[in-house]
């Protein structure tokens, strides 16, 4: 039963629990593809996989079930964007979405393009972000830091003084423990993740474009579905409550958006109530689907 035959948004639901492993065989370990169907509930999880593979998977099975007439739901578990006002103050370019994601991808002045071979540069990029902020802004740090980096602990960047940006997107302040983005490496934080996933999701958007395969990034492309396969961010604290793993936090995320999806409570979650402007700001921030 394809969309156009169930009362259903979607058909198809996926999540890829991303890795922000430098080495590409830790992230064959660390990374499950998770998918479900409505005919089929339990949900298939495919591992193995290179971050790089990961997106050339997802973009093959949306092309798959697109010609198949079937809506694919999908998503990671990184944050796909920075606290508005970072990249303005990084870059001196306007908080756009798609230009951010492209800008990490194919690199800006001042910043490297963030790469995945021969392996990650996503830290080196954070320890020049951290160089041109200080510069900038004339204090002794930037924002990034974590194990394993230049800025191994917390240096009360926004402790400190007034800065041009918040260490939290708004979604983040209504998710109580979770971590910022400018927190690279450690347990429970996914800020290495999303350095490496943002330029990610510009390949992704690249792909499907040269593929005819139409997706929606939500809500970057505004906060009403198009009838086309949908991208989201998720969150798997907020759906998985029993044992934390990879293969467990896809998993809880396409169960629950197939059975809020069949009992018809989905779309509601597509529509957060919010303030006009805070709104106007999570199209840059982005949101986490769950959160209303």
């Amino acid at each position: 039963m394809t969309i156009s035959e169930s009362k259903c948004l979607f058909d198809i639901y996926i999540a890829v629990d991303f890795s922000g492993a430098k080495d590409p065989c830790q992230q064959k370990k660390h990374i499950a593809f998770a998918e479900i169907q409505h005919d089929r509930p339990t949900p298939r999880v495919e591992d193995g996989l290179t971050r790089s593979a990961a997106i050339s998977h997802l973009t093959a099975r949306l092309r798959y079930h697109g010609s198949r007439g079937r809506r694919v739901l999908c998503g990671f578990d990184f944050q796909y964007s920075f606290p508005a006002g970072l990249w303005r103050t990084l870059t001196d370019l306007p908080d756009t979405w798609g230009q951010m994601a492209q800008g990490m991808a194919d690199g800006v002045p001042g910043l490297p393009q963030i790469v995945e071979e021969p392996e990650s540069n996503a830290r080196e990029w954070a320890e020049a972000a951290n160089n041109q902020i200080a510069h900038q802004l004339g204090c002794p740090a930037g924002p990034f830091w974590g194990p394993n980096f230049s800025q191994a602990k917390d240096p009360g960047f926004f402790r400190s003084q007034k800065r041009p940006f918040n260490e939290y997107r708004i979604v983040e302040r209504c998710l109580p423990g979770c971590k910022p983005i400018f927190k690279i490496g450690g347990q429970g934080s996914v800020g290495l993740q999303s350095l490496c996933g943002i330029p990610s999701l510009f390949r992704l958007r690249s792909l499907c474009s040269a593929q005819n395969i139409p997706i929606h990034f939500w809500p970057f492309d505004g906060w009403g579905l198009r009838g086309t396969h949908t991208l989201v961010e998720w969150y798997p604290a907020i759906h998985n409550k029993g044992q934390k793993s990879d293969k467990n936090d896809a998993c809880a995320c396409v169960e629950w958006a197939q059975s809020m999806d069949e009992d018809g409570s989905l779309s509601r979650f597509f529509t957060p109530c919010l303030p006009s402007s805070e709104k106007t700001q999570a199209i840059f921030e982005g949101w986490v689907l769950g959160v209303s």
